[in-house]
């Protein structure tokens, strides 16, 4: 009988949907030893459910103590894959894991900003130590496989794609009420909103400008995020809405205010993944409006669980807000389209299965595990 498939992951932090993927991996007989940084917020969670962590900090992408250390890690655990999740891991497991016989996998999550002439690129995603790319949607791995210089190029087995997977109820809709008060938005109106890091590649100007289109009354709208640049706090100052425009800052309860939006707008221009604050406000039942950037509209089929826009369409973009914000019962059909669409569509059971086929490919042998 074979041997089962041993995986150990190299993270720095985890988000949810890694967490239970490493759960359900593990549940299914595969063996999974994850290394991270030191006092990471999951490492218990992960240790109580059996599976071994290894704390290393990992300071620069050539941190020569790291990349000690890991190579020390990668010959103690003897893995088949190490499977890596941040460029600055990638970088030194690359140097770490050299002439080691175990598979290496990658995974990216945002678009662009790779180029064969530099050396940073080079020695992550486009070095051909690296024997697979998870790409966490098509938009990606697409940029990844156009991604050309001169007879440079990504052969295209070598670059997959795999959605990350999200149970809808990690976000109830039963939430303590949220009361918009505090950001001083009037009781009773409309609010649509956006939570995202407040840059100009997220659109927020173009949002603003839509926001100023809008031909339905006295509607607000709530900005969650740090505004750090000047040119967009300056944009909203100006704005001759500046008075229905709330300012939220960073907020840990961000989801939580995403439930309680009447509609959900990332305005993304480029460079997106697959935006998690999208796939929160679907699985509470709020209608999202988003660009045809990365990932996005692979998560929405338009008109029926959201919809979609030119990225950079101001006019576009305010006519699809009010067309929710006029149709109430349109826009509760859209919610519940919306929530049903991530439950079965991008749930972790699927993430899951698409690895292990990824890992079974990779490896040229059937992946079962203990347990099937």
């Amino acid at each position: 009988m074979d041997q089962p498939l041993k995986v150990l992951h190299v993270f720095q932090e985890m988000d949810l949907g890694e967490r239970h993927q490493l759960l359900r991996t593990k549940a299914l007989g595969i063996e999974v030893a994850v290394i991270c940084k030191t006092g990471a917020s999951f490492m218990e969670e992960i240790q109580a459910a059996g599976i071994p962590v290894h704390p290393l900090d990992m300071h620069q992408r050539r941190d020569p103590g790291a990349i000690t250390r890991l190579r020390q890690l990668i010959e103690t655990e003897q893995p088949d894959i190490v499977h890596v999740y941040t460029k600055t891991a990638l970088s030194n497991t690359i140097r770490a894991i050299d002439d080691l016989p175990p598979k290496l996998i990658a995974y990216r999550g945002i678009v662009g900003n790779l180029h064969w002439l530099n050396p940073t690129s080079r020695n992550s995603f486009l070095h051909p130590r690296v024997d697979r790319i998870i790409c966490v949607c098509e938009a990606i791995r697409q940029d990844l496989l156009h991604n050309r210089f001169l007879g440079w190029h990504l052969p295209q087995e070598k670059v997959v794609t795999v959605h990350k997977g999200h149970e809808t109820d990690w976000w109830p809709r039963e939430n303590i009420p949220v009361d918009f008060s505090e950001f001083g938005v009037p009781a009773g109106v409309p609010v649509i909103g956006s939570v995202a890091q407040m840059r100009k590649r997220k659109g927020i100007p173009v949002l603003i400008e839509a926001f100023e289109k809008l031909r339905t009354p006295d509607v607000r709208l709530l900005l969650v995020g740090k505004v750090n640049d000047k040119h967009i706090a300056r944009r909203i100052a100006r704005s001759p809405a500046a008075d229905r425009i709330h300012l939220a800052g960073w907020r840990a309860d961000g989801a939580a205010l995403i439930g309680a939006l009447d509609v959900f707008v990332l305005p993304s221009l480029r460079r997106e993944g697959l935006p998690r604050t999208v796939i929160e406000a679907m699985s509470q039942q709020v209608p999202a409006v988003v660009t045809d950037s990365g990932g996005s509209p692979e998560l929405i089929e338009d008109g029926v669980s959201g919809r979609i826009v030119a990225s950079g369409d101001a006019d576009a973009l305010a006519s699809a807000i009010d067309e929710l914000l006029g149709d109430p019962e349109r826009r509760r059909q859209m919610g519940v389209a919306a929530e049903e669409r991530i439950r079965t569509c991008f749930n972790p059971d699927i993430t899951v299965e698409k690895t292990l086929a990824v890992y079974s490919q990779l490896l040229g042998r059937d992946i079962t595990g203990d347990s099937a």
